[in-house]
């Protein structure tokens, strides 16, 4: 008996199908005993084919019970007969319906393979999940169907949930979530990475973000992602760059996450409304950074050519793979090079403008030179030592700043700083910037510019909370004091942007914003990777916000191909312009990327050019 139970062990481990089976053969059984019955007590002889149908039948379907007739003898092997059939068939339907649970329970976990081709998969799960697929569909929605895979080590039940509640998506966009391990090539490969148009692989938000993202990088070699798959992922310590690219292959771009939040928080901080030029230029909704061939402007000089497109920004031109943005007036347009333009969309045909250049409108005596600024920074992160490093590569000698925080990091890392810097006088202070009477004491007035920056020790939302309660304490001392300094605040959550907008800052960083918008950008297109390198450098072409007066006269309608042309005096190229006039909320921020060259445009006093220049 032991032994028999411990066979039926062994066969009840193997499965549902398993036990199917086994009631299967009983069921056999049983009709072979049913037929053997009617056979012998049955009142009508029958033959053998039929007796065994007639066994079949009743134990399948009790129910033929109430019509027999005979001896109470056949009658009763009929009811027994037909009571087996109901225990049979009764535990084939529970083993049905926990064969069909544990299959819905397996759906539920994520684990089945995603049978995709040409697909985006994202390796990990944050807040940056949400602003991709937003992208992805606005930047798909011209190519027909579209399937992005996640993978994460979430439900992937509540990953869906979280989509759906925060993400519209359009109908040629389909999101599959996968829970997983990022970091298990195992795991890795429900998605399909090797078949998939691009990966990109998202920092965890722990100390060991980037151990994890190259771990994640070395499981999709395993995995067997080769060089026709684009893999973007960023990494927080520059001293990782050079592993991490080495994990990722030659097929990888790495960028620096916190370095690239620093030069945009200086640059936004010295130019206020430099970072929606950044949000327009690296989002899909508006005007982007595309390449296009030549086409008529071959053997035209790039001076020329600026002025030549209607409905495109040229702003530079990749020639035998090398992007060189903004390149001397006289450089000639070759025919196998391509154009570097801002244009509405991949699918725009750069069309030949025939605006006039109204010469006597061109103002060509501003004063571009750089000026010594003083710039106050109120608190401190994990991007405060690369902040400063990047305030001194971009102002001059004699620039001074200073930093309040009440962060014990910051006091050994300044102290570290000021022995390293060139141009800047640094100093610093110990203080809790969230108090008004720490306010008061700094002498607000005295800066051109005031840099408020989140506070990445707490939660996003207690950190938001505190940089809204710095920055209102701000506006009020300026308004109530008359101080003109430009107002720059880091903010963690994009869902509290609205309620710094109420706040009337000059401008606002989002900085995870902007670098997923970069990673989405080079998943798109890895060509872009070099020219975005080149803005966000210190050392090559930037992108400033000029005064209106340097460039063309004010109060006055002149062409916008005049305001290319004005630039065009201080070897800069004009993509846009920013007036309050236009503006209609701080997200826009009355920013306008490429306008049309035939389009009038009247300045006023404070209204600004954007221009791209040497650094």
């Amino acid at each position: 008996m032991k032994r028999l139970r411990y066979r039926f062990d062994n066969l009840v481990s193997r499965g549902a199908w398993a036990m199917i089976g086994l009631l299967a053969v009983v069921a056999l059984v049983m009709a072979v005993i049913g037929a053997t019955a009617i056979l012998v007590l049955a009142p009508r002889p029958t033959d053998l084919p039929s007796a065994l149908w007639s066994g079949l039948m009743r134990t399948m379907s009790p129910v033929m019970v109430t019509r027999d007739t005979g001896s109470p003898l056949f009658l009763a092997s009929m009811l027994v007969l037909g009571l087996a059939g109901i225990v049979i068939f009764s535990t084939l339907i529970g083993l049905i319906k926990t064969g069909l649970d544990r299959k819905l329970a397996r759906l539920r976990k994520g684990r089945s393979q995603v049978l995709e081709h040409d697909h985006i998969v994202v390796l990990g799960w944050s807040e940056q999940v949400f602003l991709i697929l937003s992208e992805f569909a606005v930047a798909n929605a011209s190519r027909g169907k579209t399937c992005v895979a996640v993978l994460a080590e979430q439900d992937r039940v509540s990953m869906e949930e979280a989509v759906r509640d925060r993400v519209d998506l359009p109908r040629h966009l389909r999101v599959v979530c996968r829970t997983g391990n990022p970091t298990d090539p195992i795991d890795v490969a429900i998605v399909s990475p090797e078949r998939a148009h691009a990966v990109i692989v998202l920092g965890s938000e722990d100390d060991d973000s980037d151990a994890r993202t190259i771990k994640s990088l070395l499981a999709l070699g395993a995995a067997g992602v080769g060089a026709g798959v684009q893999v973007v992922a960023g990494v927080r310590d520059p001293h990782n760059l050079a592993v991490a690219r080495l994990a990722g292959g030659e097929n990888a771009q790495i960028i620096d996450v916190d370095e690239i939040s620093a030069r945009i928080m200086v640059q936004t901080c010295l130019h206020a409304g430099l970072s929606t030029v950044y949000r327009n230029l690296l989002g899909f909704q508006g005007d982007e950074v595309y390449f296009h061939p030549p086409g008529e402007l071959a053997g035209m000089k790039f001076g020329d050519a600026l002025l030549a497109l209607e409905n495109c920004s040229l702003i530079g031109l990749e020639c035998e793979g090398r992007i060189i943005l903004n390149p001397a007036g006289e450089t000639l347009v070759c025919a196998d090079d391509r154009l570097i333009v801002i244009a509405d969309d991949d699918s725009t045909e750069p069309v030949r403008a025939s605006a006039d250049v109204d010469e006597e409108a061109i103002a060509t005596t501003g004063e571009h030179g750089p000026v010594a600024r003083r710039v106050l920074v109120l608190g401190w992160n994990d991007c405060g030592a690369a902040i400063v490093t990047e305030f001194d590569r971009y102002m001059r000698q004699g620039s001074q700043v200073a930093v309040v925080a009440d962060d014990s990091r910051m006091t050994s890392q300044v102290r570290t700083l000021s022995t390293r810097l060139g141009n800047l006088a640094l100093t610093y202070d110990t203080q809790d910037v969230t108090r008004r009477d720490t306010l008061e004491a700094l002498n607000l007035g005295g800066y051109d510019h005031v840099l408020i920056l989140a506070d990445d020790r707490i939660s996003p939302h207690v950190a938001d909370s505190r940089t809204l309660l710095t920055l209102l304490h701000v506006r009020d001392m300026s308004g109530s004091n008359g101080w003109r300094h430009s107002l720059v605040t880091e903010i963690v959550k994009d869902r509290d942007r609205r309620l710094v907008e109420i706040t009337k800052v000059d401008d606002f960083i989002i900085s995870s914003k902007i670098t997923s918008l970069l990673m989405i950008q080079l998943a798109e297109n890895p060509y872009r990777y070099r020219l975005f390198a080149d803005l966000f450098d210190a050392g090559g072409q930037e992108i400033y916000i000029k005064p209106a007066e340097d460039y063309v006269r004010l109060s006055a309608p002149v062409s916008y191909a005049t305001v290319v042309a004005a630039a065009r005096a201080y070897d800069e190229v004009v993509i846009g312009y920013r007036s309050d006039r236009t503006a209609t909320g701080l997200d826009e921020g009355g920013i306008i990327l490429n306008p049309p060259k035939s389009s009038d445009v009247t300045f006023e006093p404070g209204d600004m050019v954007i221009v791209l220049a040497a650094g």
